[in-house]
């Protein structure tokens, strides 16, 4: 059978897209608090619960990919992800929706998005960075278009039939990801082809460099959560009609994608370091406008700005690890680097959420989130200066 390789490529971002529905969660937060009777630090527990397990499934994929086919994995997650949806829309309880969506969903959607990474790994018509982008940028496309469909849904089914709702779009979506897989004839390296295991060599031979990349994405990944997991209530919070909220979290993702598309590119072209530290101020500096001159208009750019940031990091970090790296260690690097997001999301929704309950406003979780970001510009700055232009493409595409 003769192979399209780029059907792997329209496979990742058909399940990225689907998966993508994991930034939805802000238009489902009130719903299901008031579904369940659970406070709002409780509701926002279930997602930084879910960030853990989508990091987790991050960790394990490259592993996963070295063993298993990719037609397989990609079949295996989209049931995953739909089982945990299932889940947590047929028993309205509490446990359901933490074992479903924190868990059996989440950690399909972090595998299946490193999916994306295995998908952009073989020859395609187009530089590898590019489709990078349009891989990762599915996951915001998704992320953009789930808010809006989830709307209309959870006024005609409730939040728990609106999850059930998504999980056969899921499974629907898996199935044909599967056969575009088997199509492409995309495969990653096996075990002794190379890639190292989940512990080996875990820091690097340049652990100074991994800690700094880390550390700087867990301060960057707190501030930008703090604000996207909570994005339509700090909308309505700041003055933004309720029937209008959800636009928060459409601006979000609407900045996200074209960012998305951009990180990588703009990483080779103006250097990793370079990009990262504007990335911060793009957190950081909105916020803390919002802070000073709260109001809805001044919400929504904020949140836009903290989406772009977020969204150009899902492509410009690994561009920056195979800079430093290696492009074929990139999957396995950036897996253990994702780490730094699971910190990041078991503690910045919940935070967020804990302040807005004592303070009953989104003010102090405003200005701390921008401080963190500061914070992520600080470490960002230790990172070592790299060569741009020609000498990265030389670094990426090897």
């Amino acid at each position: 059978m003769k192979h399209t390789p780029v059907l792997a490529l329209v496979a990742a971002i058909l399940l990225n897209f689907c998966a993508g529905s994991l930034y939805g969660w802000s238009v489902l937060v009130a719903p299901l608090e008031q579904s369940l009777g659970e406070s709002r630090a409780a509701i926002s527990a279930v997602y930084s619960v879910a960030l853990v397990g989508f990091t987790f499934g991050m960790f394990v994929s490259a592993g996963i990919f070295r063993r298993v086919s990719l037609p397989v994995v990609g079949l295996g997650v989209s049931a995953t992800m739909a089982a945990g949806l299932g889940l947590a829309g047929i028993l309205e309880r509490y446990d359901a929706l933490m074992l479903g969506y924190g868990g059996l969903f989440a950690v399909g959607a972090g595998v299946n998005y490193f999916l994306c990474l295995a998908a952009t790994s073989i020859e395609l018509p187009v530089r590898r960075s590019v489709a990078l982008g349009l891989a990762t940028s599915a996951f915001a496309v998704g992320g953009l278009a789930w808010p809006a469909i989830v709307t209309p849904l959870l006024a005609a089914f409730g939040p728990q039939g609106t999850l059930l709702v998504i999980a056969a779009v899921l499974l629907v979506a898996g199935l044909v990801a599967w056969r575009l897989l088997a199509r492409s004839g995309a495969r990653t390296a096996r075990a002794e082809e190379g890639g190292e295991g989940l512990f080996e060599n875990f820091f690097t031979e340049r652990p100074r460099i991994a800690v700094a990349i880390w550390a700087g994405f867990v301060f960057l990944g707190v501030g930008g959560l703090m604000a996207i997991s909570h994005a339509a209530a700090i909308a309505a919070d700041y003055g933004v009609p309720a029937e209008d909220a959800y636009l928060g979290a459409v601006l979000v993702n609407l900045a996200y994608v074209p960012a998305a598309l951009l990180g990588g590119y703009a990483s080779e072209l103006f250097g990793s370091r370079r990009v990262l530290i504007g990335l911060c101020l793009l957190t950081a500096v909105p916020l803390f406008l919002l802070y000073l001159f709260p109001g809805a208009a001044m919400s929504l750019v904020a949140l836009a700005c903290v989406g772009a940031s977020f969204g150009a990091t899902t492509s410009c970090y690994p561009v920056t690890i195979a800079r430093y790296y290696d492009a074929a260690r990139m999957p396995a690097i950036y897996g253990r680097i994702s780490l730094a997001y699971g910190v990041a999301g078991l503690t910045a929704p919940y935070l967020a959420g804990a302040l807005h309950d004592l303070r009953g406003d989104y003010a102090l979780a405003v200005l701390i989130a921008a401080a963190v970001g500061l914070a992520s510009l600080a470490v960002n700055a230790t990172l070592p200066r790299l060569p741009s232009g020609a000498a990265v493409e030389a670094a990426v595409n090897r």
